[in-house]
This record gives structure tokens, sequence and C-alpha cells, in this order.
């Protein structure tokens, strides 16, 4: 989920449990929000990991340590401490730790029902928990919340504003969760008709729409995949071509009874190419990458006179016709005897970040 997102999220919370007479201290109610706020954005600090090491970041930093239950209760009281200096009294020390504690769970619940994946147990597990019933950004999650908070603020009842906006949200999440196991037992009549029942279906949510979802089938070192809309919802061609980019991601996404399903390699399909894809995926080097990766593919293999490239992705980040955001993989050349490892630069087709 989108950082805003959270601290929104966190705001609304506070909004829901704030007592009638207020927190205790000299603080009005907007103050309470606006810790509840900070402090659930507070996790995703981990991001400044990201410059340390990329894939260590996507591997195990980001959403580890700050995303924690374990760790939540530690990280509340850190921040009552800053928060009580700030305030100067505004509010007691309890009440910010409990503000705190509950806008951080807020943000780690929220973050769990992505696909990334959560280490809600660290340090005790690398474990991560991911339910995968909401896209990474969710403009009908962040409007719901929004409008819970802004209602919560504007109406003489703010307290049950905000838990009728919880409400409504609850609400909206369980249906994402019907839908999900819809798109599911999609996956399992094909996997009962190709006759794969060691197979597991999975459903990923995808973006523009809660109907629209991404069915995995994996089979060894191959998934078979299909962009399904549940919705039965059809976008004319014309409609769509004004859209631009957006009506092509629209599109990509049919109706159950147009449905088509397409196969997504680990090491490619050449025999010429599998050995060399093979040994890149199996270097030490890589190993963060495989730890990350959930459904990894082949993303490209570029071979010249003077160097070779393989490149891999994960599933869970592809979109049709967009460039996927983690492309990691390693090269060998000419001037090196070993694989060095690299990624890709987001937004970009051939500029590499050197990683070791």
């Amino acid at each position: 989920m989108d950082t805003l997102t959270h601290a929104l999220l966190g705001g609304l919370l506070v909004r829901a449990v704030t007592p009638d007479k207020g927190w205790s201290g000299k603080a009005s109610h907007g103050t309470a929000v606006w810790v509840g706020g900070l402090a659930a954005a507070f996790p995703d600090i981990d991001y400044l990991s990201f410059w340390l090491n990329p894939l260590l970041f996507l591997a195990d930093w980001h959403r580890g340590p700050t995303h924690s239950l374990l760790m939540a209760p530690v990280w509340a009281l850190l921040m009552s401490l800053l928060f009580a200096r700030v305030l100067q009294n505004a509010l007691s020390w309890r009440s910010i730790y409990v503000i705190s504690l509950l806008a951080l769970l807020s943000h780690i619940v929220s973050d769990c029902i992505t696909a990334f994946g959560t280490q809600i147990w660290w340090p005790l597990s690398d474990l991560r928990v991911a339910f995968s019933t909401t896209f990474f950004i969710d403009p009908y999650f962040s409007f719901v919340v929004l409008a819970g908070l802004i209602l919560s603020i504007t109406l003489p009842r703010p307290g049950l504003s905000a838990r009728l906006g919880l409400l409504v949200l609850t609400g909206y999440l369980t249906g994402q969760a019907i839908l999900q196991q819809q798109a599911r037992s999609i996956g399992e009549a094909y996997i009962q008709s190709i006759k794969h029942e060691q197979s597991t279906a999975h459903a990923l949510p995808q973006p523009l729409s809660p109907f629209n979802w991404m069915i995995i089938v994996p089979d060894q070192d191959r998934y078979d995949v299909a962009l399904v809309n549940l919705g039965h919802l059809e976008t004319s061609q014309q409609l769509a071509e004004r859209l631009g980019w957006l009506g092509d991601l629209w599109l990509a996404y049919r109706p159950v009874e147009h449905l088509i399903w397409q196969t997504r390699h680990l090491y490619g399909t050449r025999n010429d190419e599998i050995e060399l894809v093979k040994v890149v995926w199996s270097d030490e080097k890589f190993t963060p990458f495989r730890r990350f990766a959930k459904f990894p593919v082949i993303y490209r293999l570029d071979l010249s006179e003077g160097e070779r490239c393989v490149w891999f992705t994960d599933l869970r980040y592809v979109l049709p016709d967009l460039t996927p955001p983690f492309r990691y993989g390693m090269c060998d050349g000419e001037q090196t005897d070993t694989w060095q490892l690299y990624r890709l630069r987001r937004s970009t087709e051939n500029a590499r970040h050197f990683l070791g």
C-alpha cells in the first residue's frame, strides 16, 4: 500500500477510537490524527535502505524490521518519546503510545493484504505474509479511507463517522477476497482441464479495477497465466484508444468467456539457451533475488559478441505493455571472467546499475 494511504488510514483509525472527551492532555482531536498519520507512515522509512543495496532492500529489508508485529511496541515507544518532546505535553505519553501503536498496526495489516509479503514475525522468522487481495496502489481503497476521514472531521460525531468508514472499508476488502476466490476457481478449473492436478492456482490483484485479476498456474519451471475481468465489463476499442496506455491496460483483462492463457518460463524455451540461464539463476550472487521472487520468469536474454546478460523478473510485478519495476540479472564479458550482478533501472530499457 502506498505511504499516503497508510497515513490516512492511521488518522482514520485514531478518529474511530478517540474517546468522546478526547485524549488526555491539552491537544485537540486534530493533533491526535496527525500523530496517528505520521506513526502510520513510519514503517515505510525502510525505503531509504534501497539506496544502500536495491536487491537486499527487496529480499530482506523492505517490510521487515519496521513492519514486524513483534517490533511494533518498540517503534511505538520510540515515537512516543519523540512526539512527547515535540508536543510538549499537549498529549499524555500514554495517549501518544496508544495512538502510535494502533497506527503502526494499521500499516502492518494493510500491507499484508498486498502481494509483496510482510515479515510480521521478524526477527524470529523471515516468513512473508501476503494475502494478495488488494493491489499495491488501490484508488478505491484510498478513496474510502479519505472519505471516512473527511466525514469524521466535518460531521458532529467524529467517532461514529470514522467507524462507519472502517466498516465500509471492511466490506470492500471482503468483496475483494470473494473476487479472489472466484479468480482462483477459474484457475482450478483450468488445472483440471489440462490434468495437472498437482498444480495450485494463484490469483493476484491487478490495477484499475477490483474485478481485474492475474491467474497463475505454476508447473515446475513454467507458468500458465491469464488476465481476467470478473465484472464482465467490455470497453469499446474507440474508448480504449482515447484513454491511451490506460485503455490498452484495461483491454488486457478479458471476460471469463474470452480468456486467453499464455505460458511464461523461468529458463526460457530454446534448448541452446536454457543451460546458460540455469547457470545464472543458480549463481550464489543471485541468492537474494531467488529469495525475493515468488513467480520468477526470464525477462530477457542479451547476447552479443563481447557480452552475455540474463535478466529475470517476477510475475507479481508484470503488467501488460508496461516495463516491470524489478529486473535483476547477471552479465559476463571479455573484460570479466565471472558473472557480475546488475539491475535494470526503473522505467529504462537498458540502463544498468552494477551491484557486485
